[in-house]
């Protein structure tokens, strides 16, 4: 199947934009939805236009981590604090589901790591994704619009449709920050959220983003193995005189994994800021996660975060390539340039 032409992705990204203008939501399991799908594409596709089949169990590990980190209280000053309806009505099953589990997992990596509840909790989340937001997320006014796939092929696998996959990968980050803004949208205008919220600041870093604290947390396992030198100038960082780097940047795959982070000294990280590392850093990168992916897997699973090398070398392919094709400037100690592809 060929890559689809302009004019081909250009029509693909408005029905995106119709879907979320002029699909129904009466939960969040839509917006959800598009993200996973769209970062399982990245993780288990390619540029190609053929095909892609989904384990609906890859797209509810995915659905957990997203609500893994809305399933709290969100606080704002003195005000109260509730935990965000996702629902018209009562809160969404699997929000309510990982409500309950977090009164005794600390961290999505604890969790992860006792495999029978673990397991059992990926079961019925797939039941529902295919259930639920599978079902009707290609419903438009009561008509089925099938362009992302045919829900009659679905049964035991989802097929993204031909061309789909290459789409997805294309228009990843228009994709998620079209979906992230209607999703605080929805949580904004649900009634039941509004005693709190009323346009209160900060629900999208609520929502999305990784914690201070967790990060934190991150940077004193870095300081150890980085030997308290900037991944980057690798100089002698001062106490405190860093910051958690995501090496493939949030602003490209908003999706924190352990193996993603680095520690930079403020000078370089305020330098790459968003950019992708040059050649020679993703080399290190990758050597630093084959060295230590034991000790990263050990001690970072724990602060909450997931660990999967061959997932975040599998983003980072993705995000190079990206980069030379669509010719990103690239961070290379003291300087900036255009990005050439390690992967080629």
């Amino acid at each position: 199947m060929h890559i689809p032409t302009a004019q081909e992705q250009l029509k693909f990204l408005k029905n995106i934009q119709l879907i979320l203008q002029s699909g129904s939501f009466s939960s969040t399991y839509k917006f959800a939805l598009l993200i996973s799908l769209s970062r399982l594409a990245i993780e288990k596709g390619e540029d190609s236009g053929e095909s892609l089949l989904l384990e609906y169990t890859d797209i509810a590990e995915k659905f957990i981590e997203l609500y893994w980190k809305q399933a709290v209280p969100y606080t704002f000053n003195d005000e109260g604090q509730l935990i965000l309806n996702q629902n018209n009505g009562k809160q969404a099953a699997i929000v309510n589901r990982i409500i309950q589990l977090r009164q005794s997992y600390s961290s999505l990596g604890l969790l992860r790591r006792d495999s029978l509840v673990w397991l059992k909790l990926v079961k019925d989340v797939a039941r529902t994704v295919k259930d639920m937001p599978v079902r009707y997320l290609q419903n438009i006014n009561g008509q089925n619009f099938e362009f992302l796939y045919q829900l009659d092929r679905c049964g035991k696998q989802l097929i993204l449709l031909p061309q789909v996959m290459f789409c997805l990968r294309q228009f990843s980050e228009i994709i998620e920050e079209l979906c992230q803004k209607r999703w605080i949208d929805y949580i904004r205008k649900n009634s039941s959220n509004a005693p709190i919220l009323n346009q209160l600041p900060n629900l999208e870093q609520f929502m999305f983003e990784p914690s201070r604290n967790q990060l934190n947390a991150v940077a004193n396992v870095l300081v150890e193995l980085q030997d308290c030198k900037c991944f980057y100038c690798n100089k002698p960082m001062r106490n405190g005189n860093y910051a958690v780097d995501h090496f493939i940047p949030w602003s490209m795959y908003p999706s924190d994994t352990g193996h993603n982070f680095v520690l930079a000294d403020s000078s370089c990280n305020s330098k790459k800021s968003n950019l992708l590392a040059s050649d020679e850093f993703l080399h290190k990168w990758q050597e630093r996660n084959e060295e230590q992916n034991l000790i990263i897997v050990d001690r970072i699973s724990v602060l909450g975060f997931l660990t999967d090398k061959e997932r975040s070398h599998k983003v980072a392919e993705w995000a190079y390539v990206q980069a030379k094709n669509n010719g990103y400037i690239s961070f290379l100690y003291g300087v900036l340039k255009k990005s050439s592809n390690a992967f080629s």
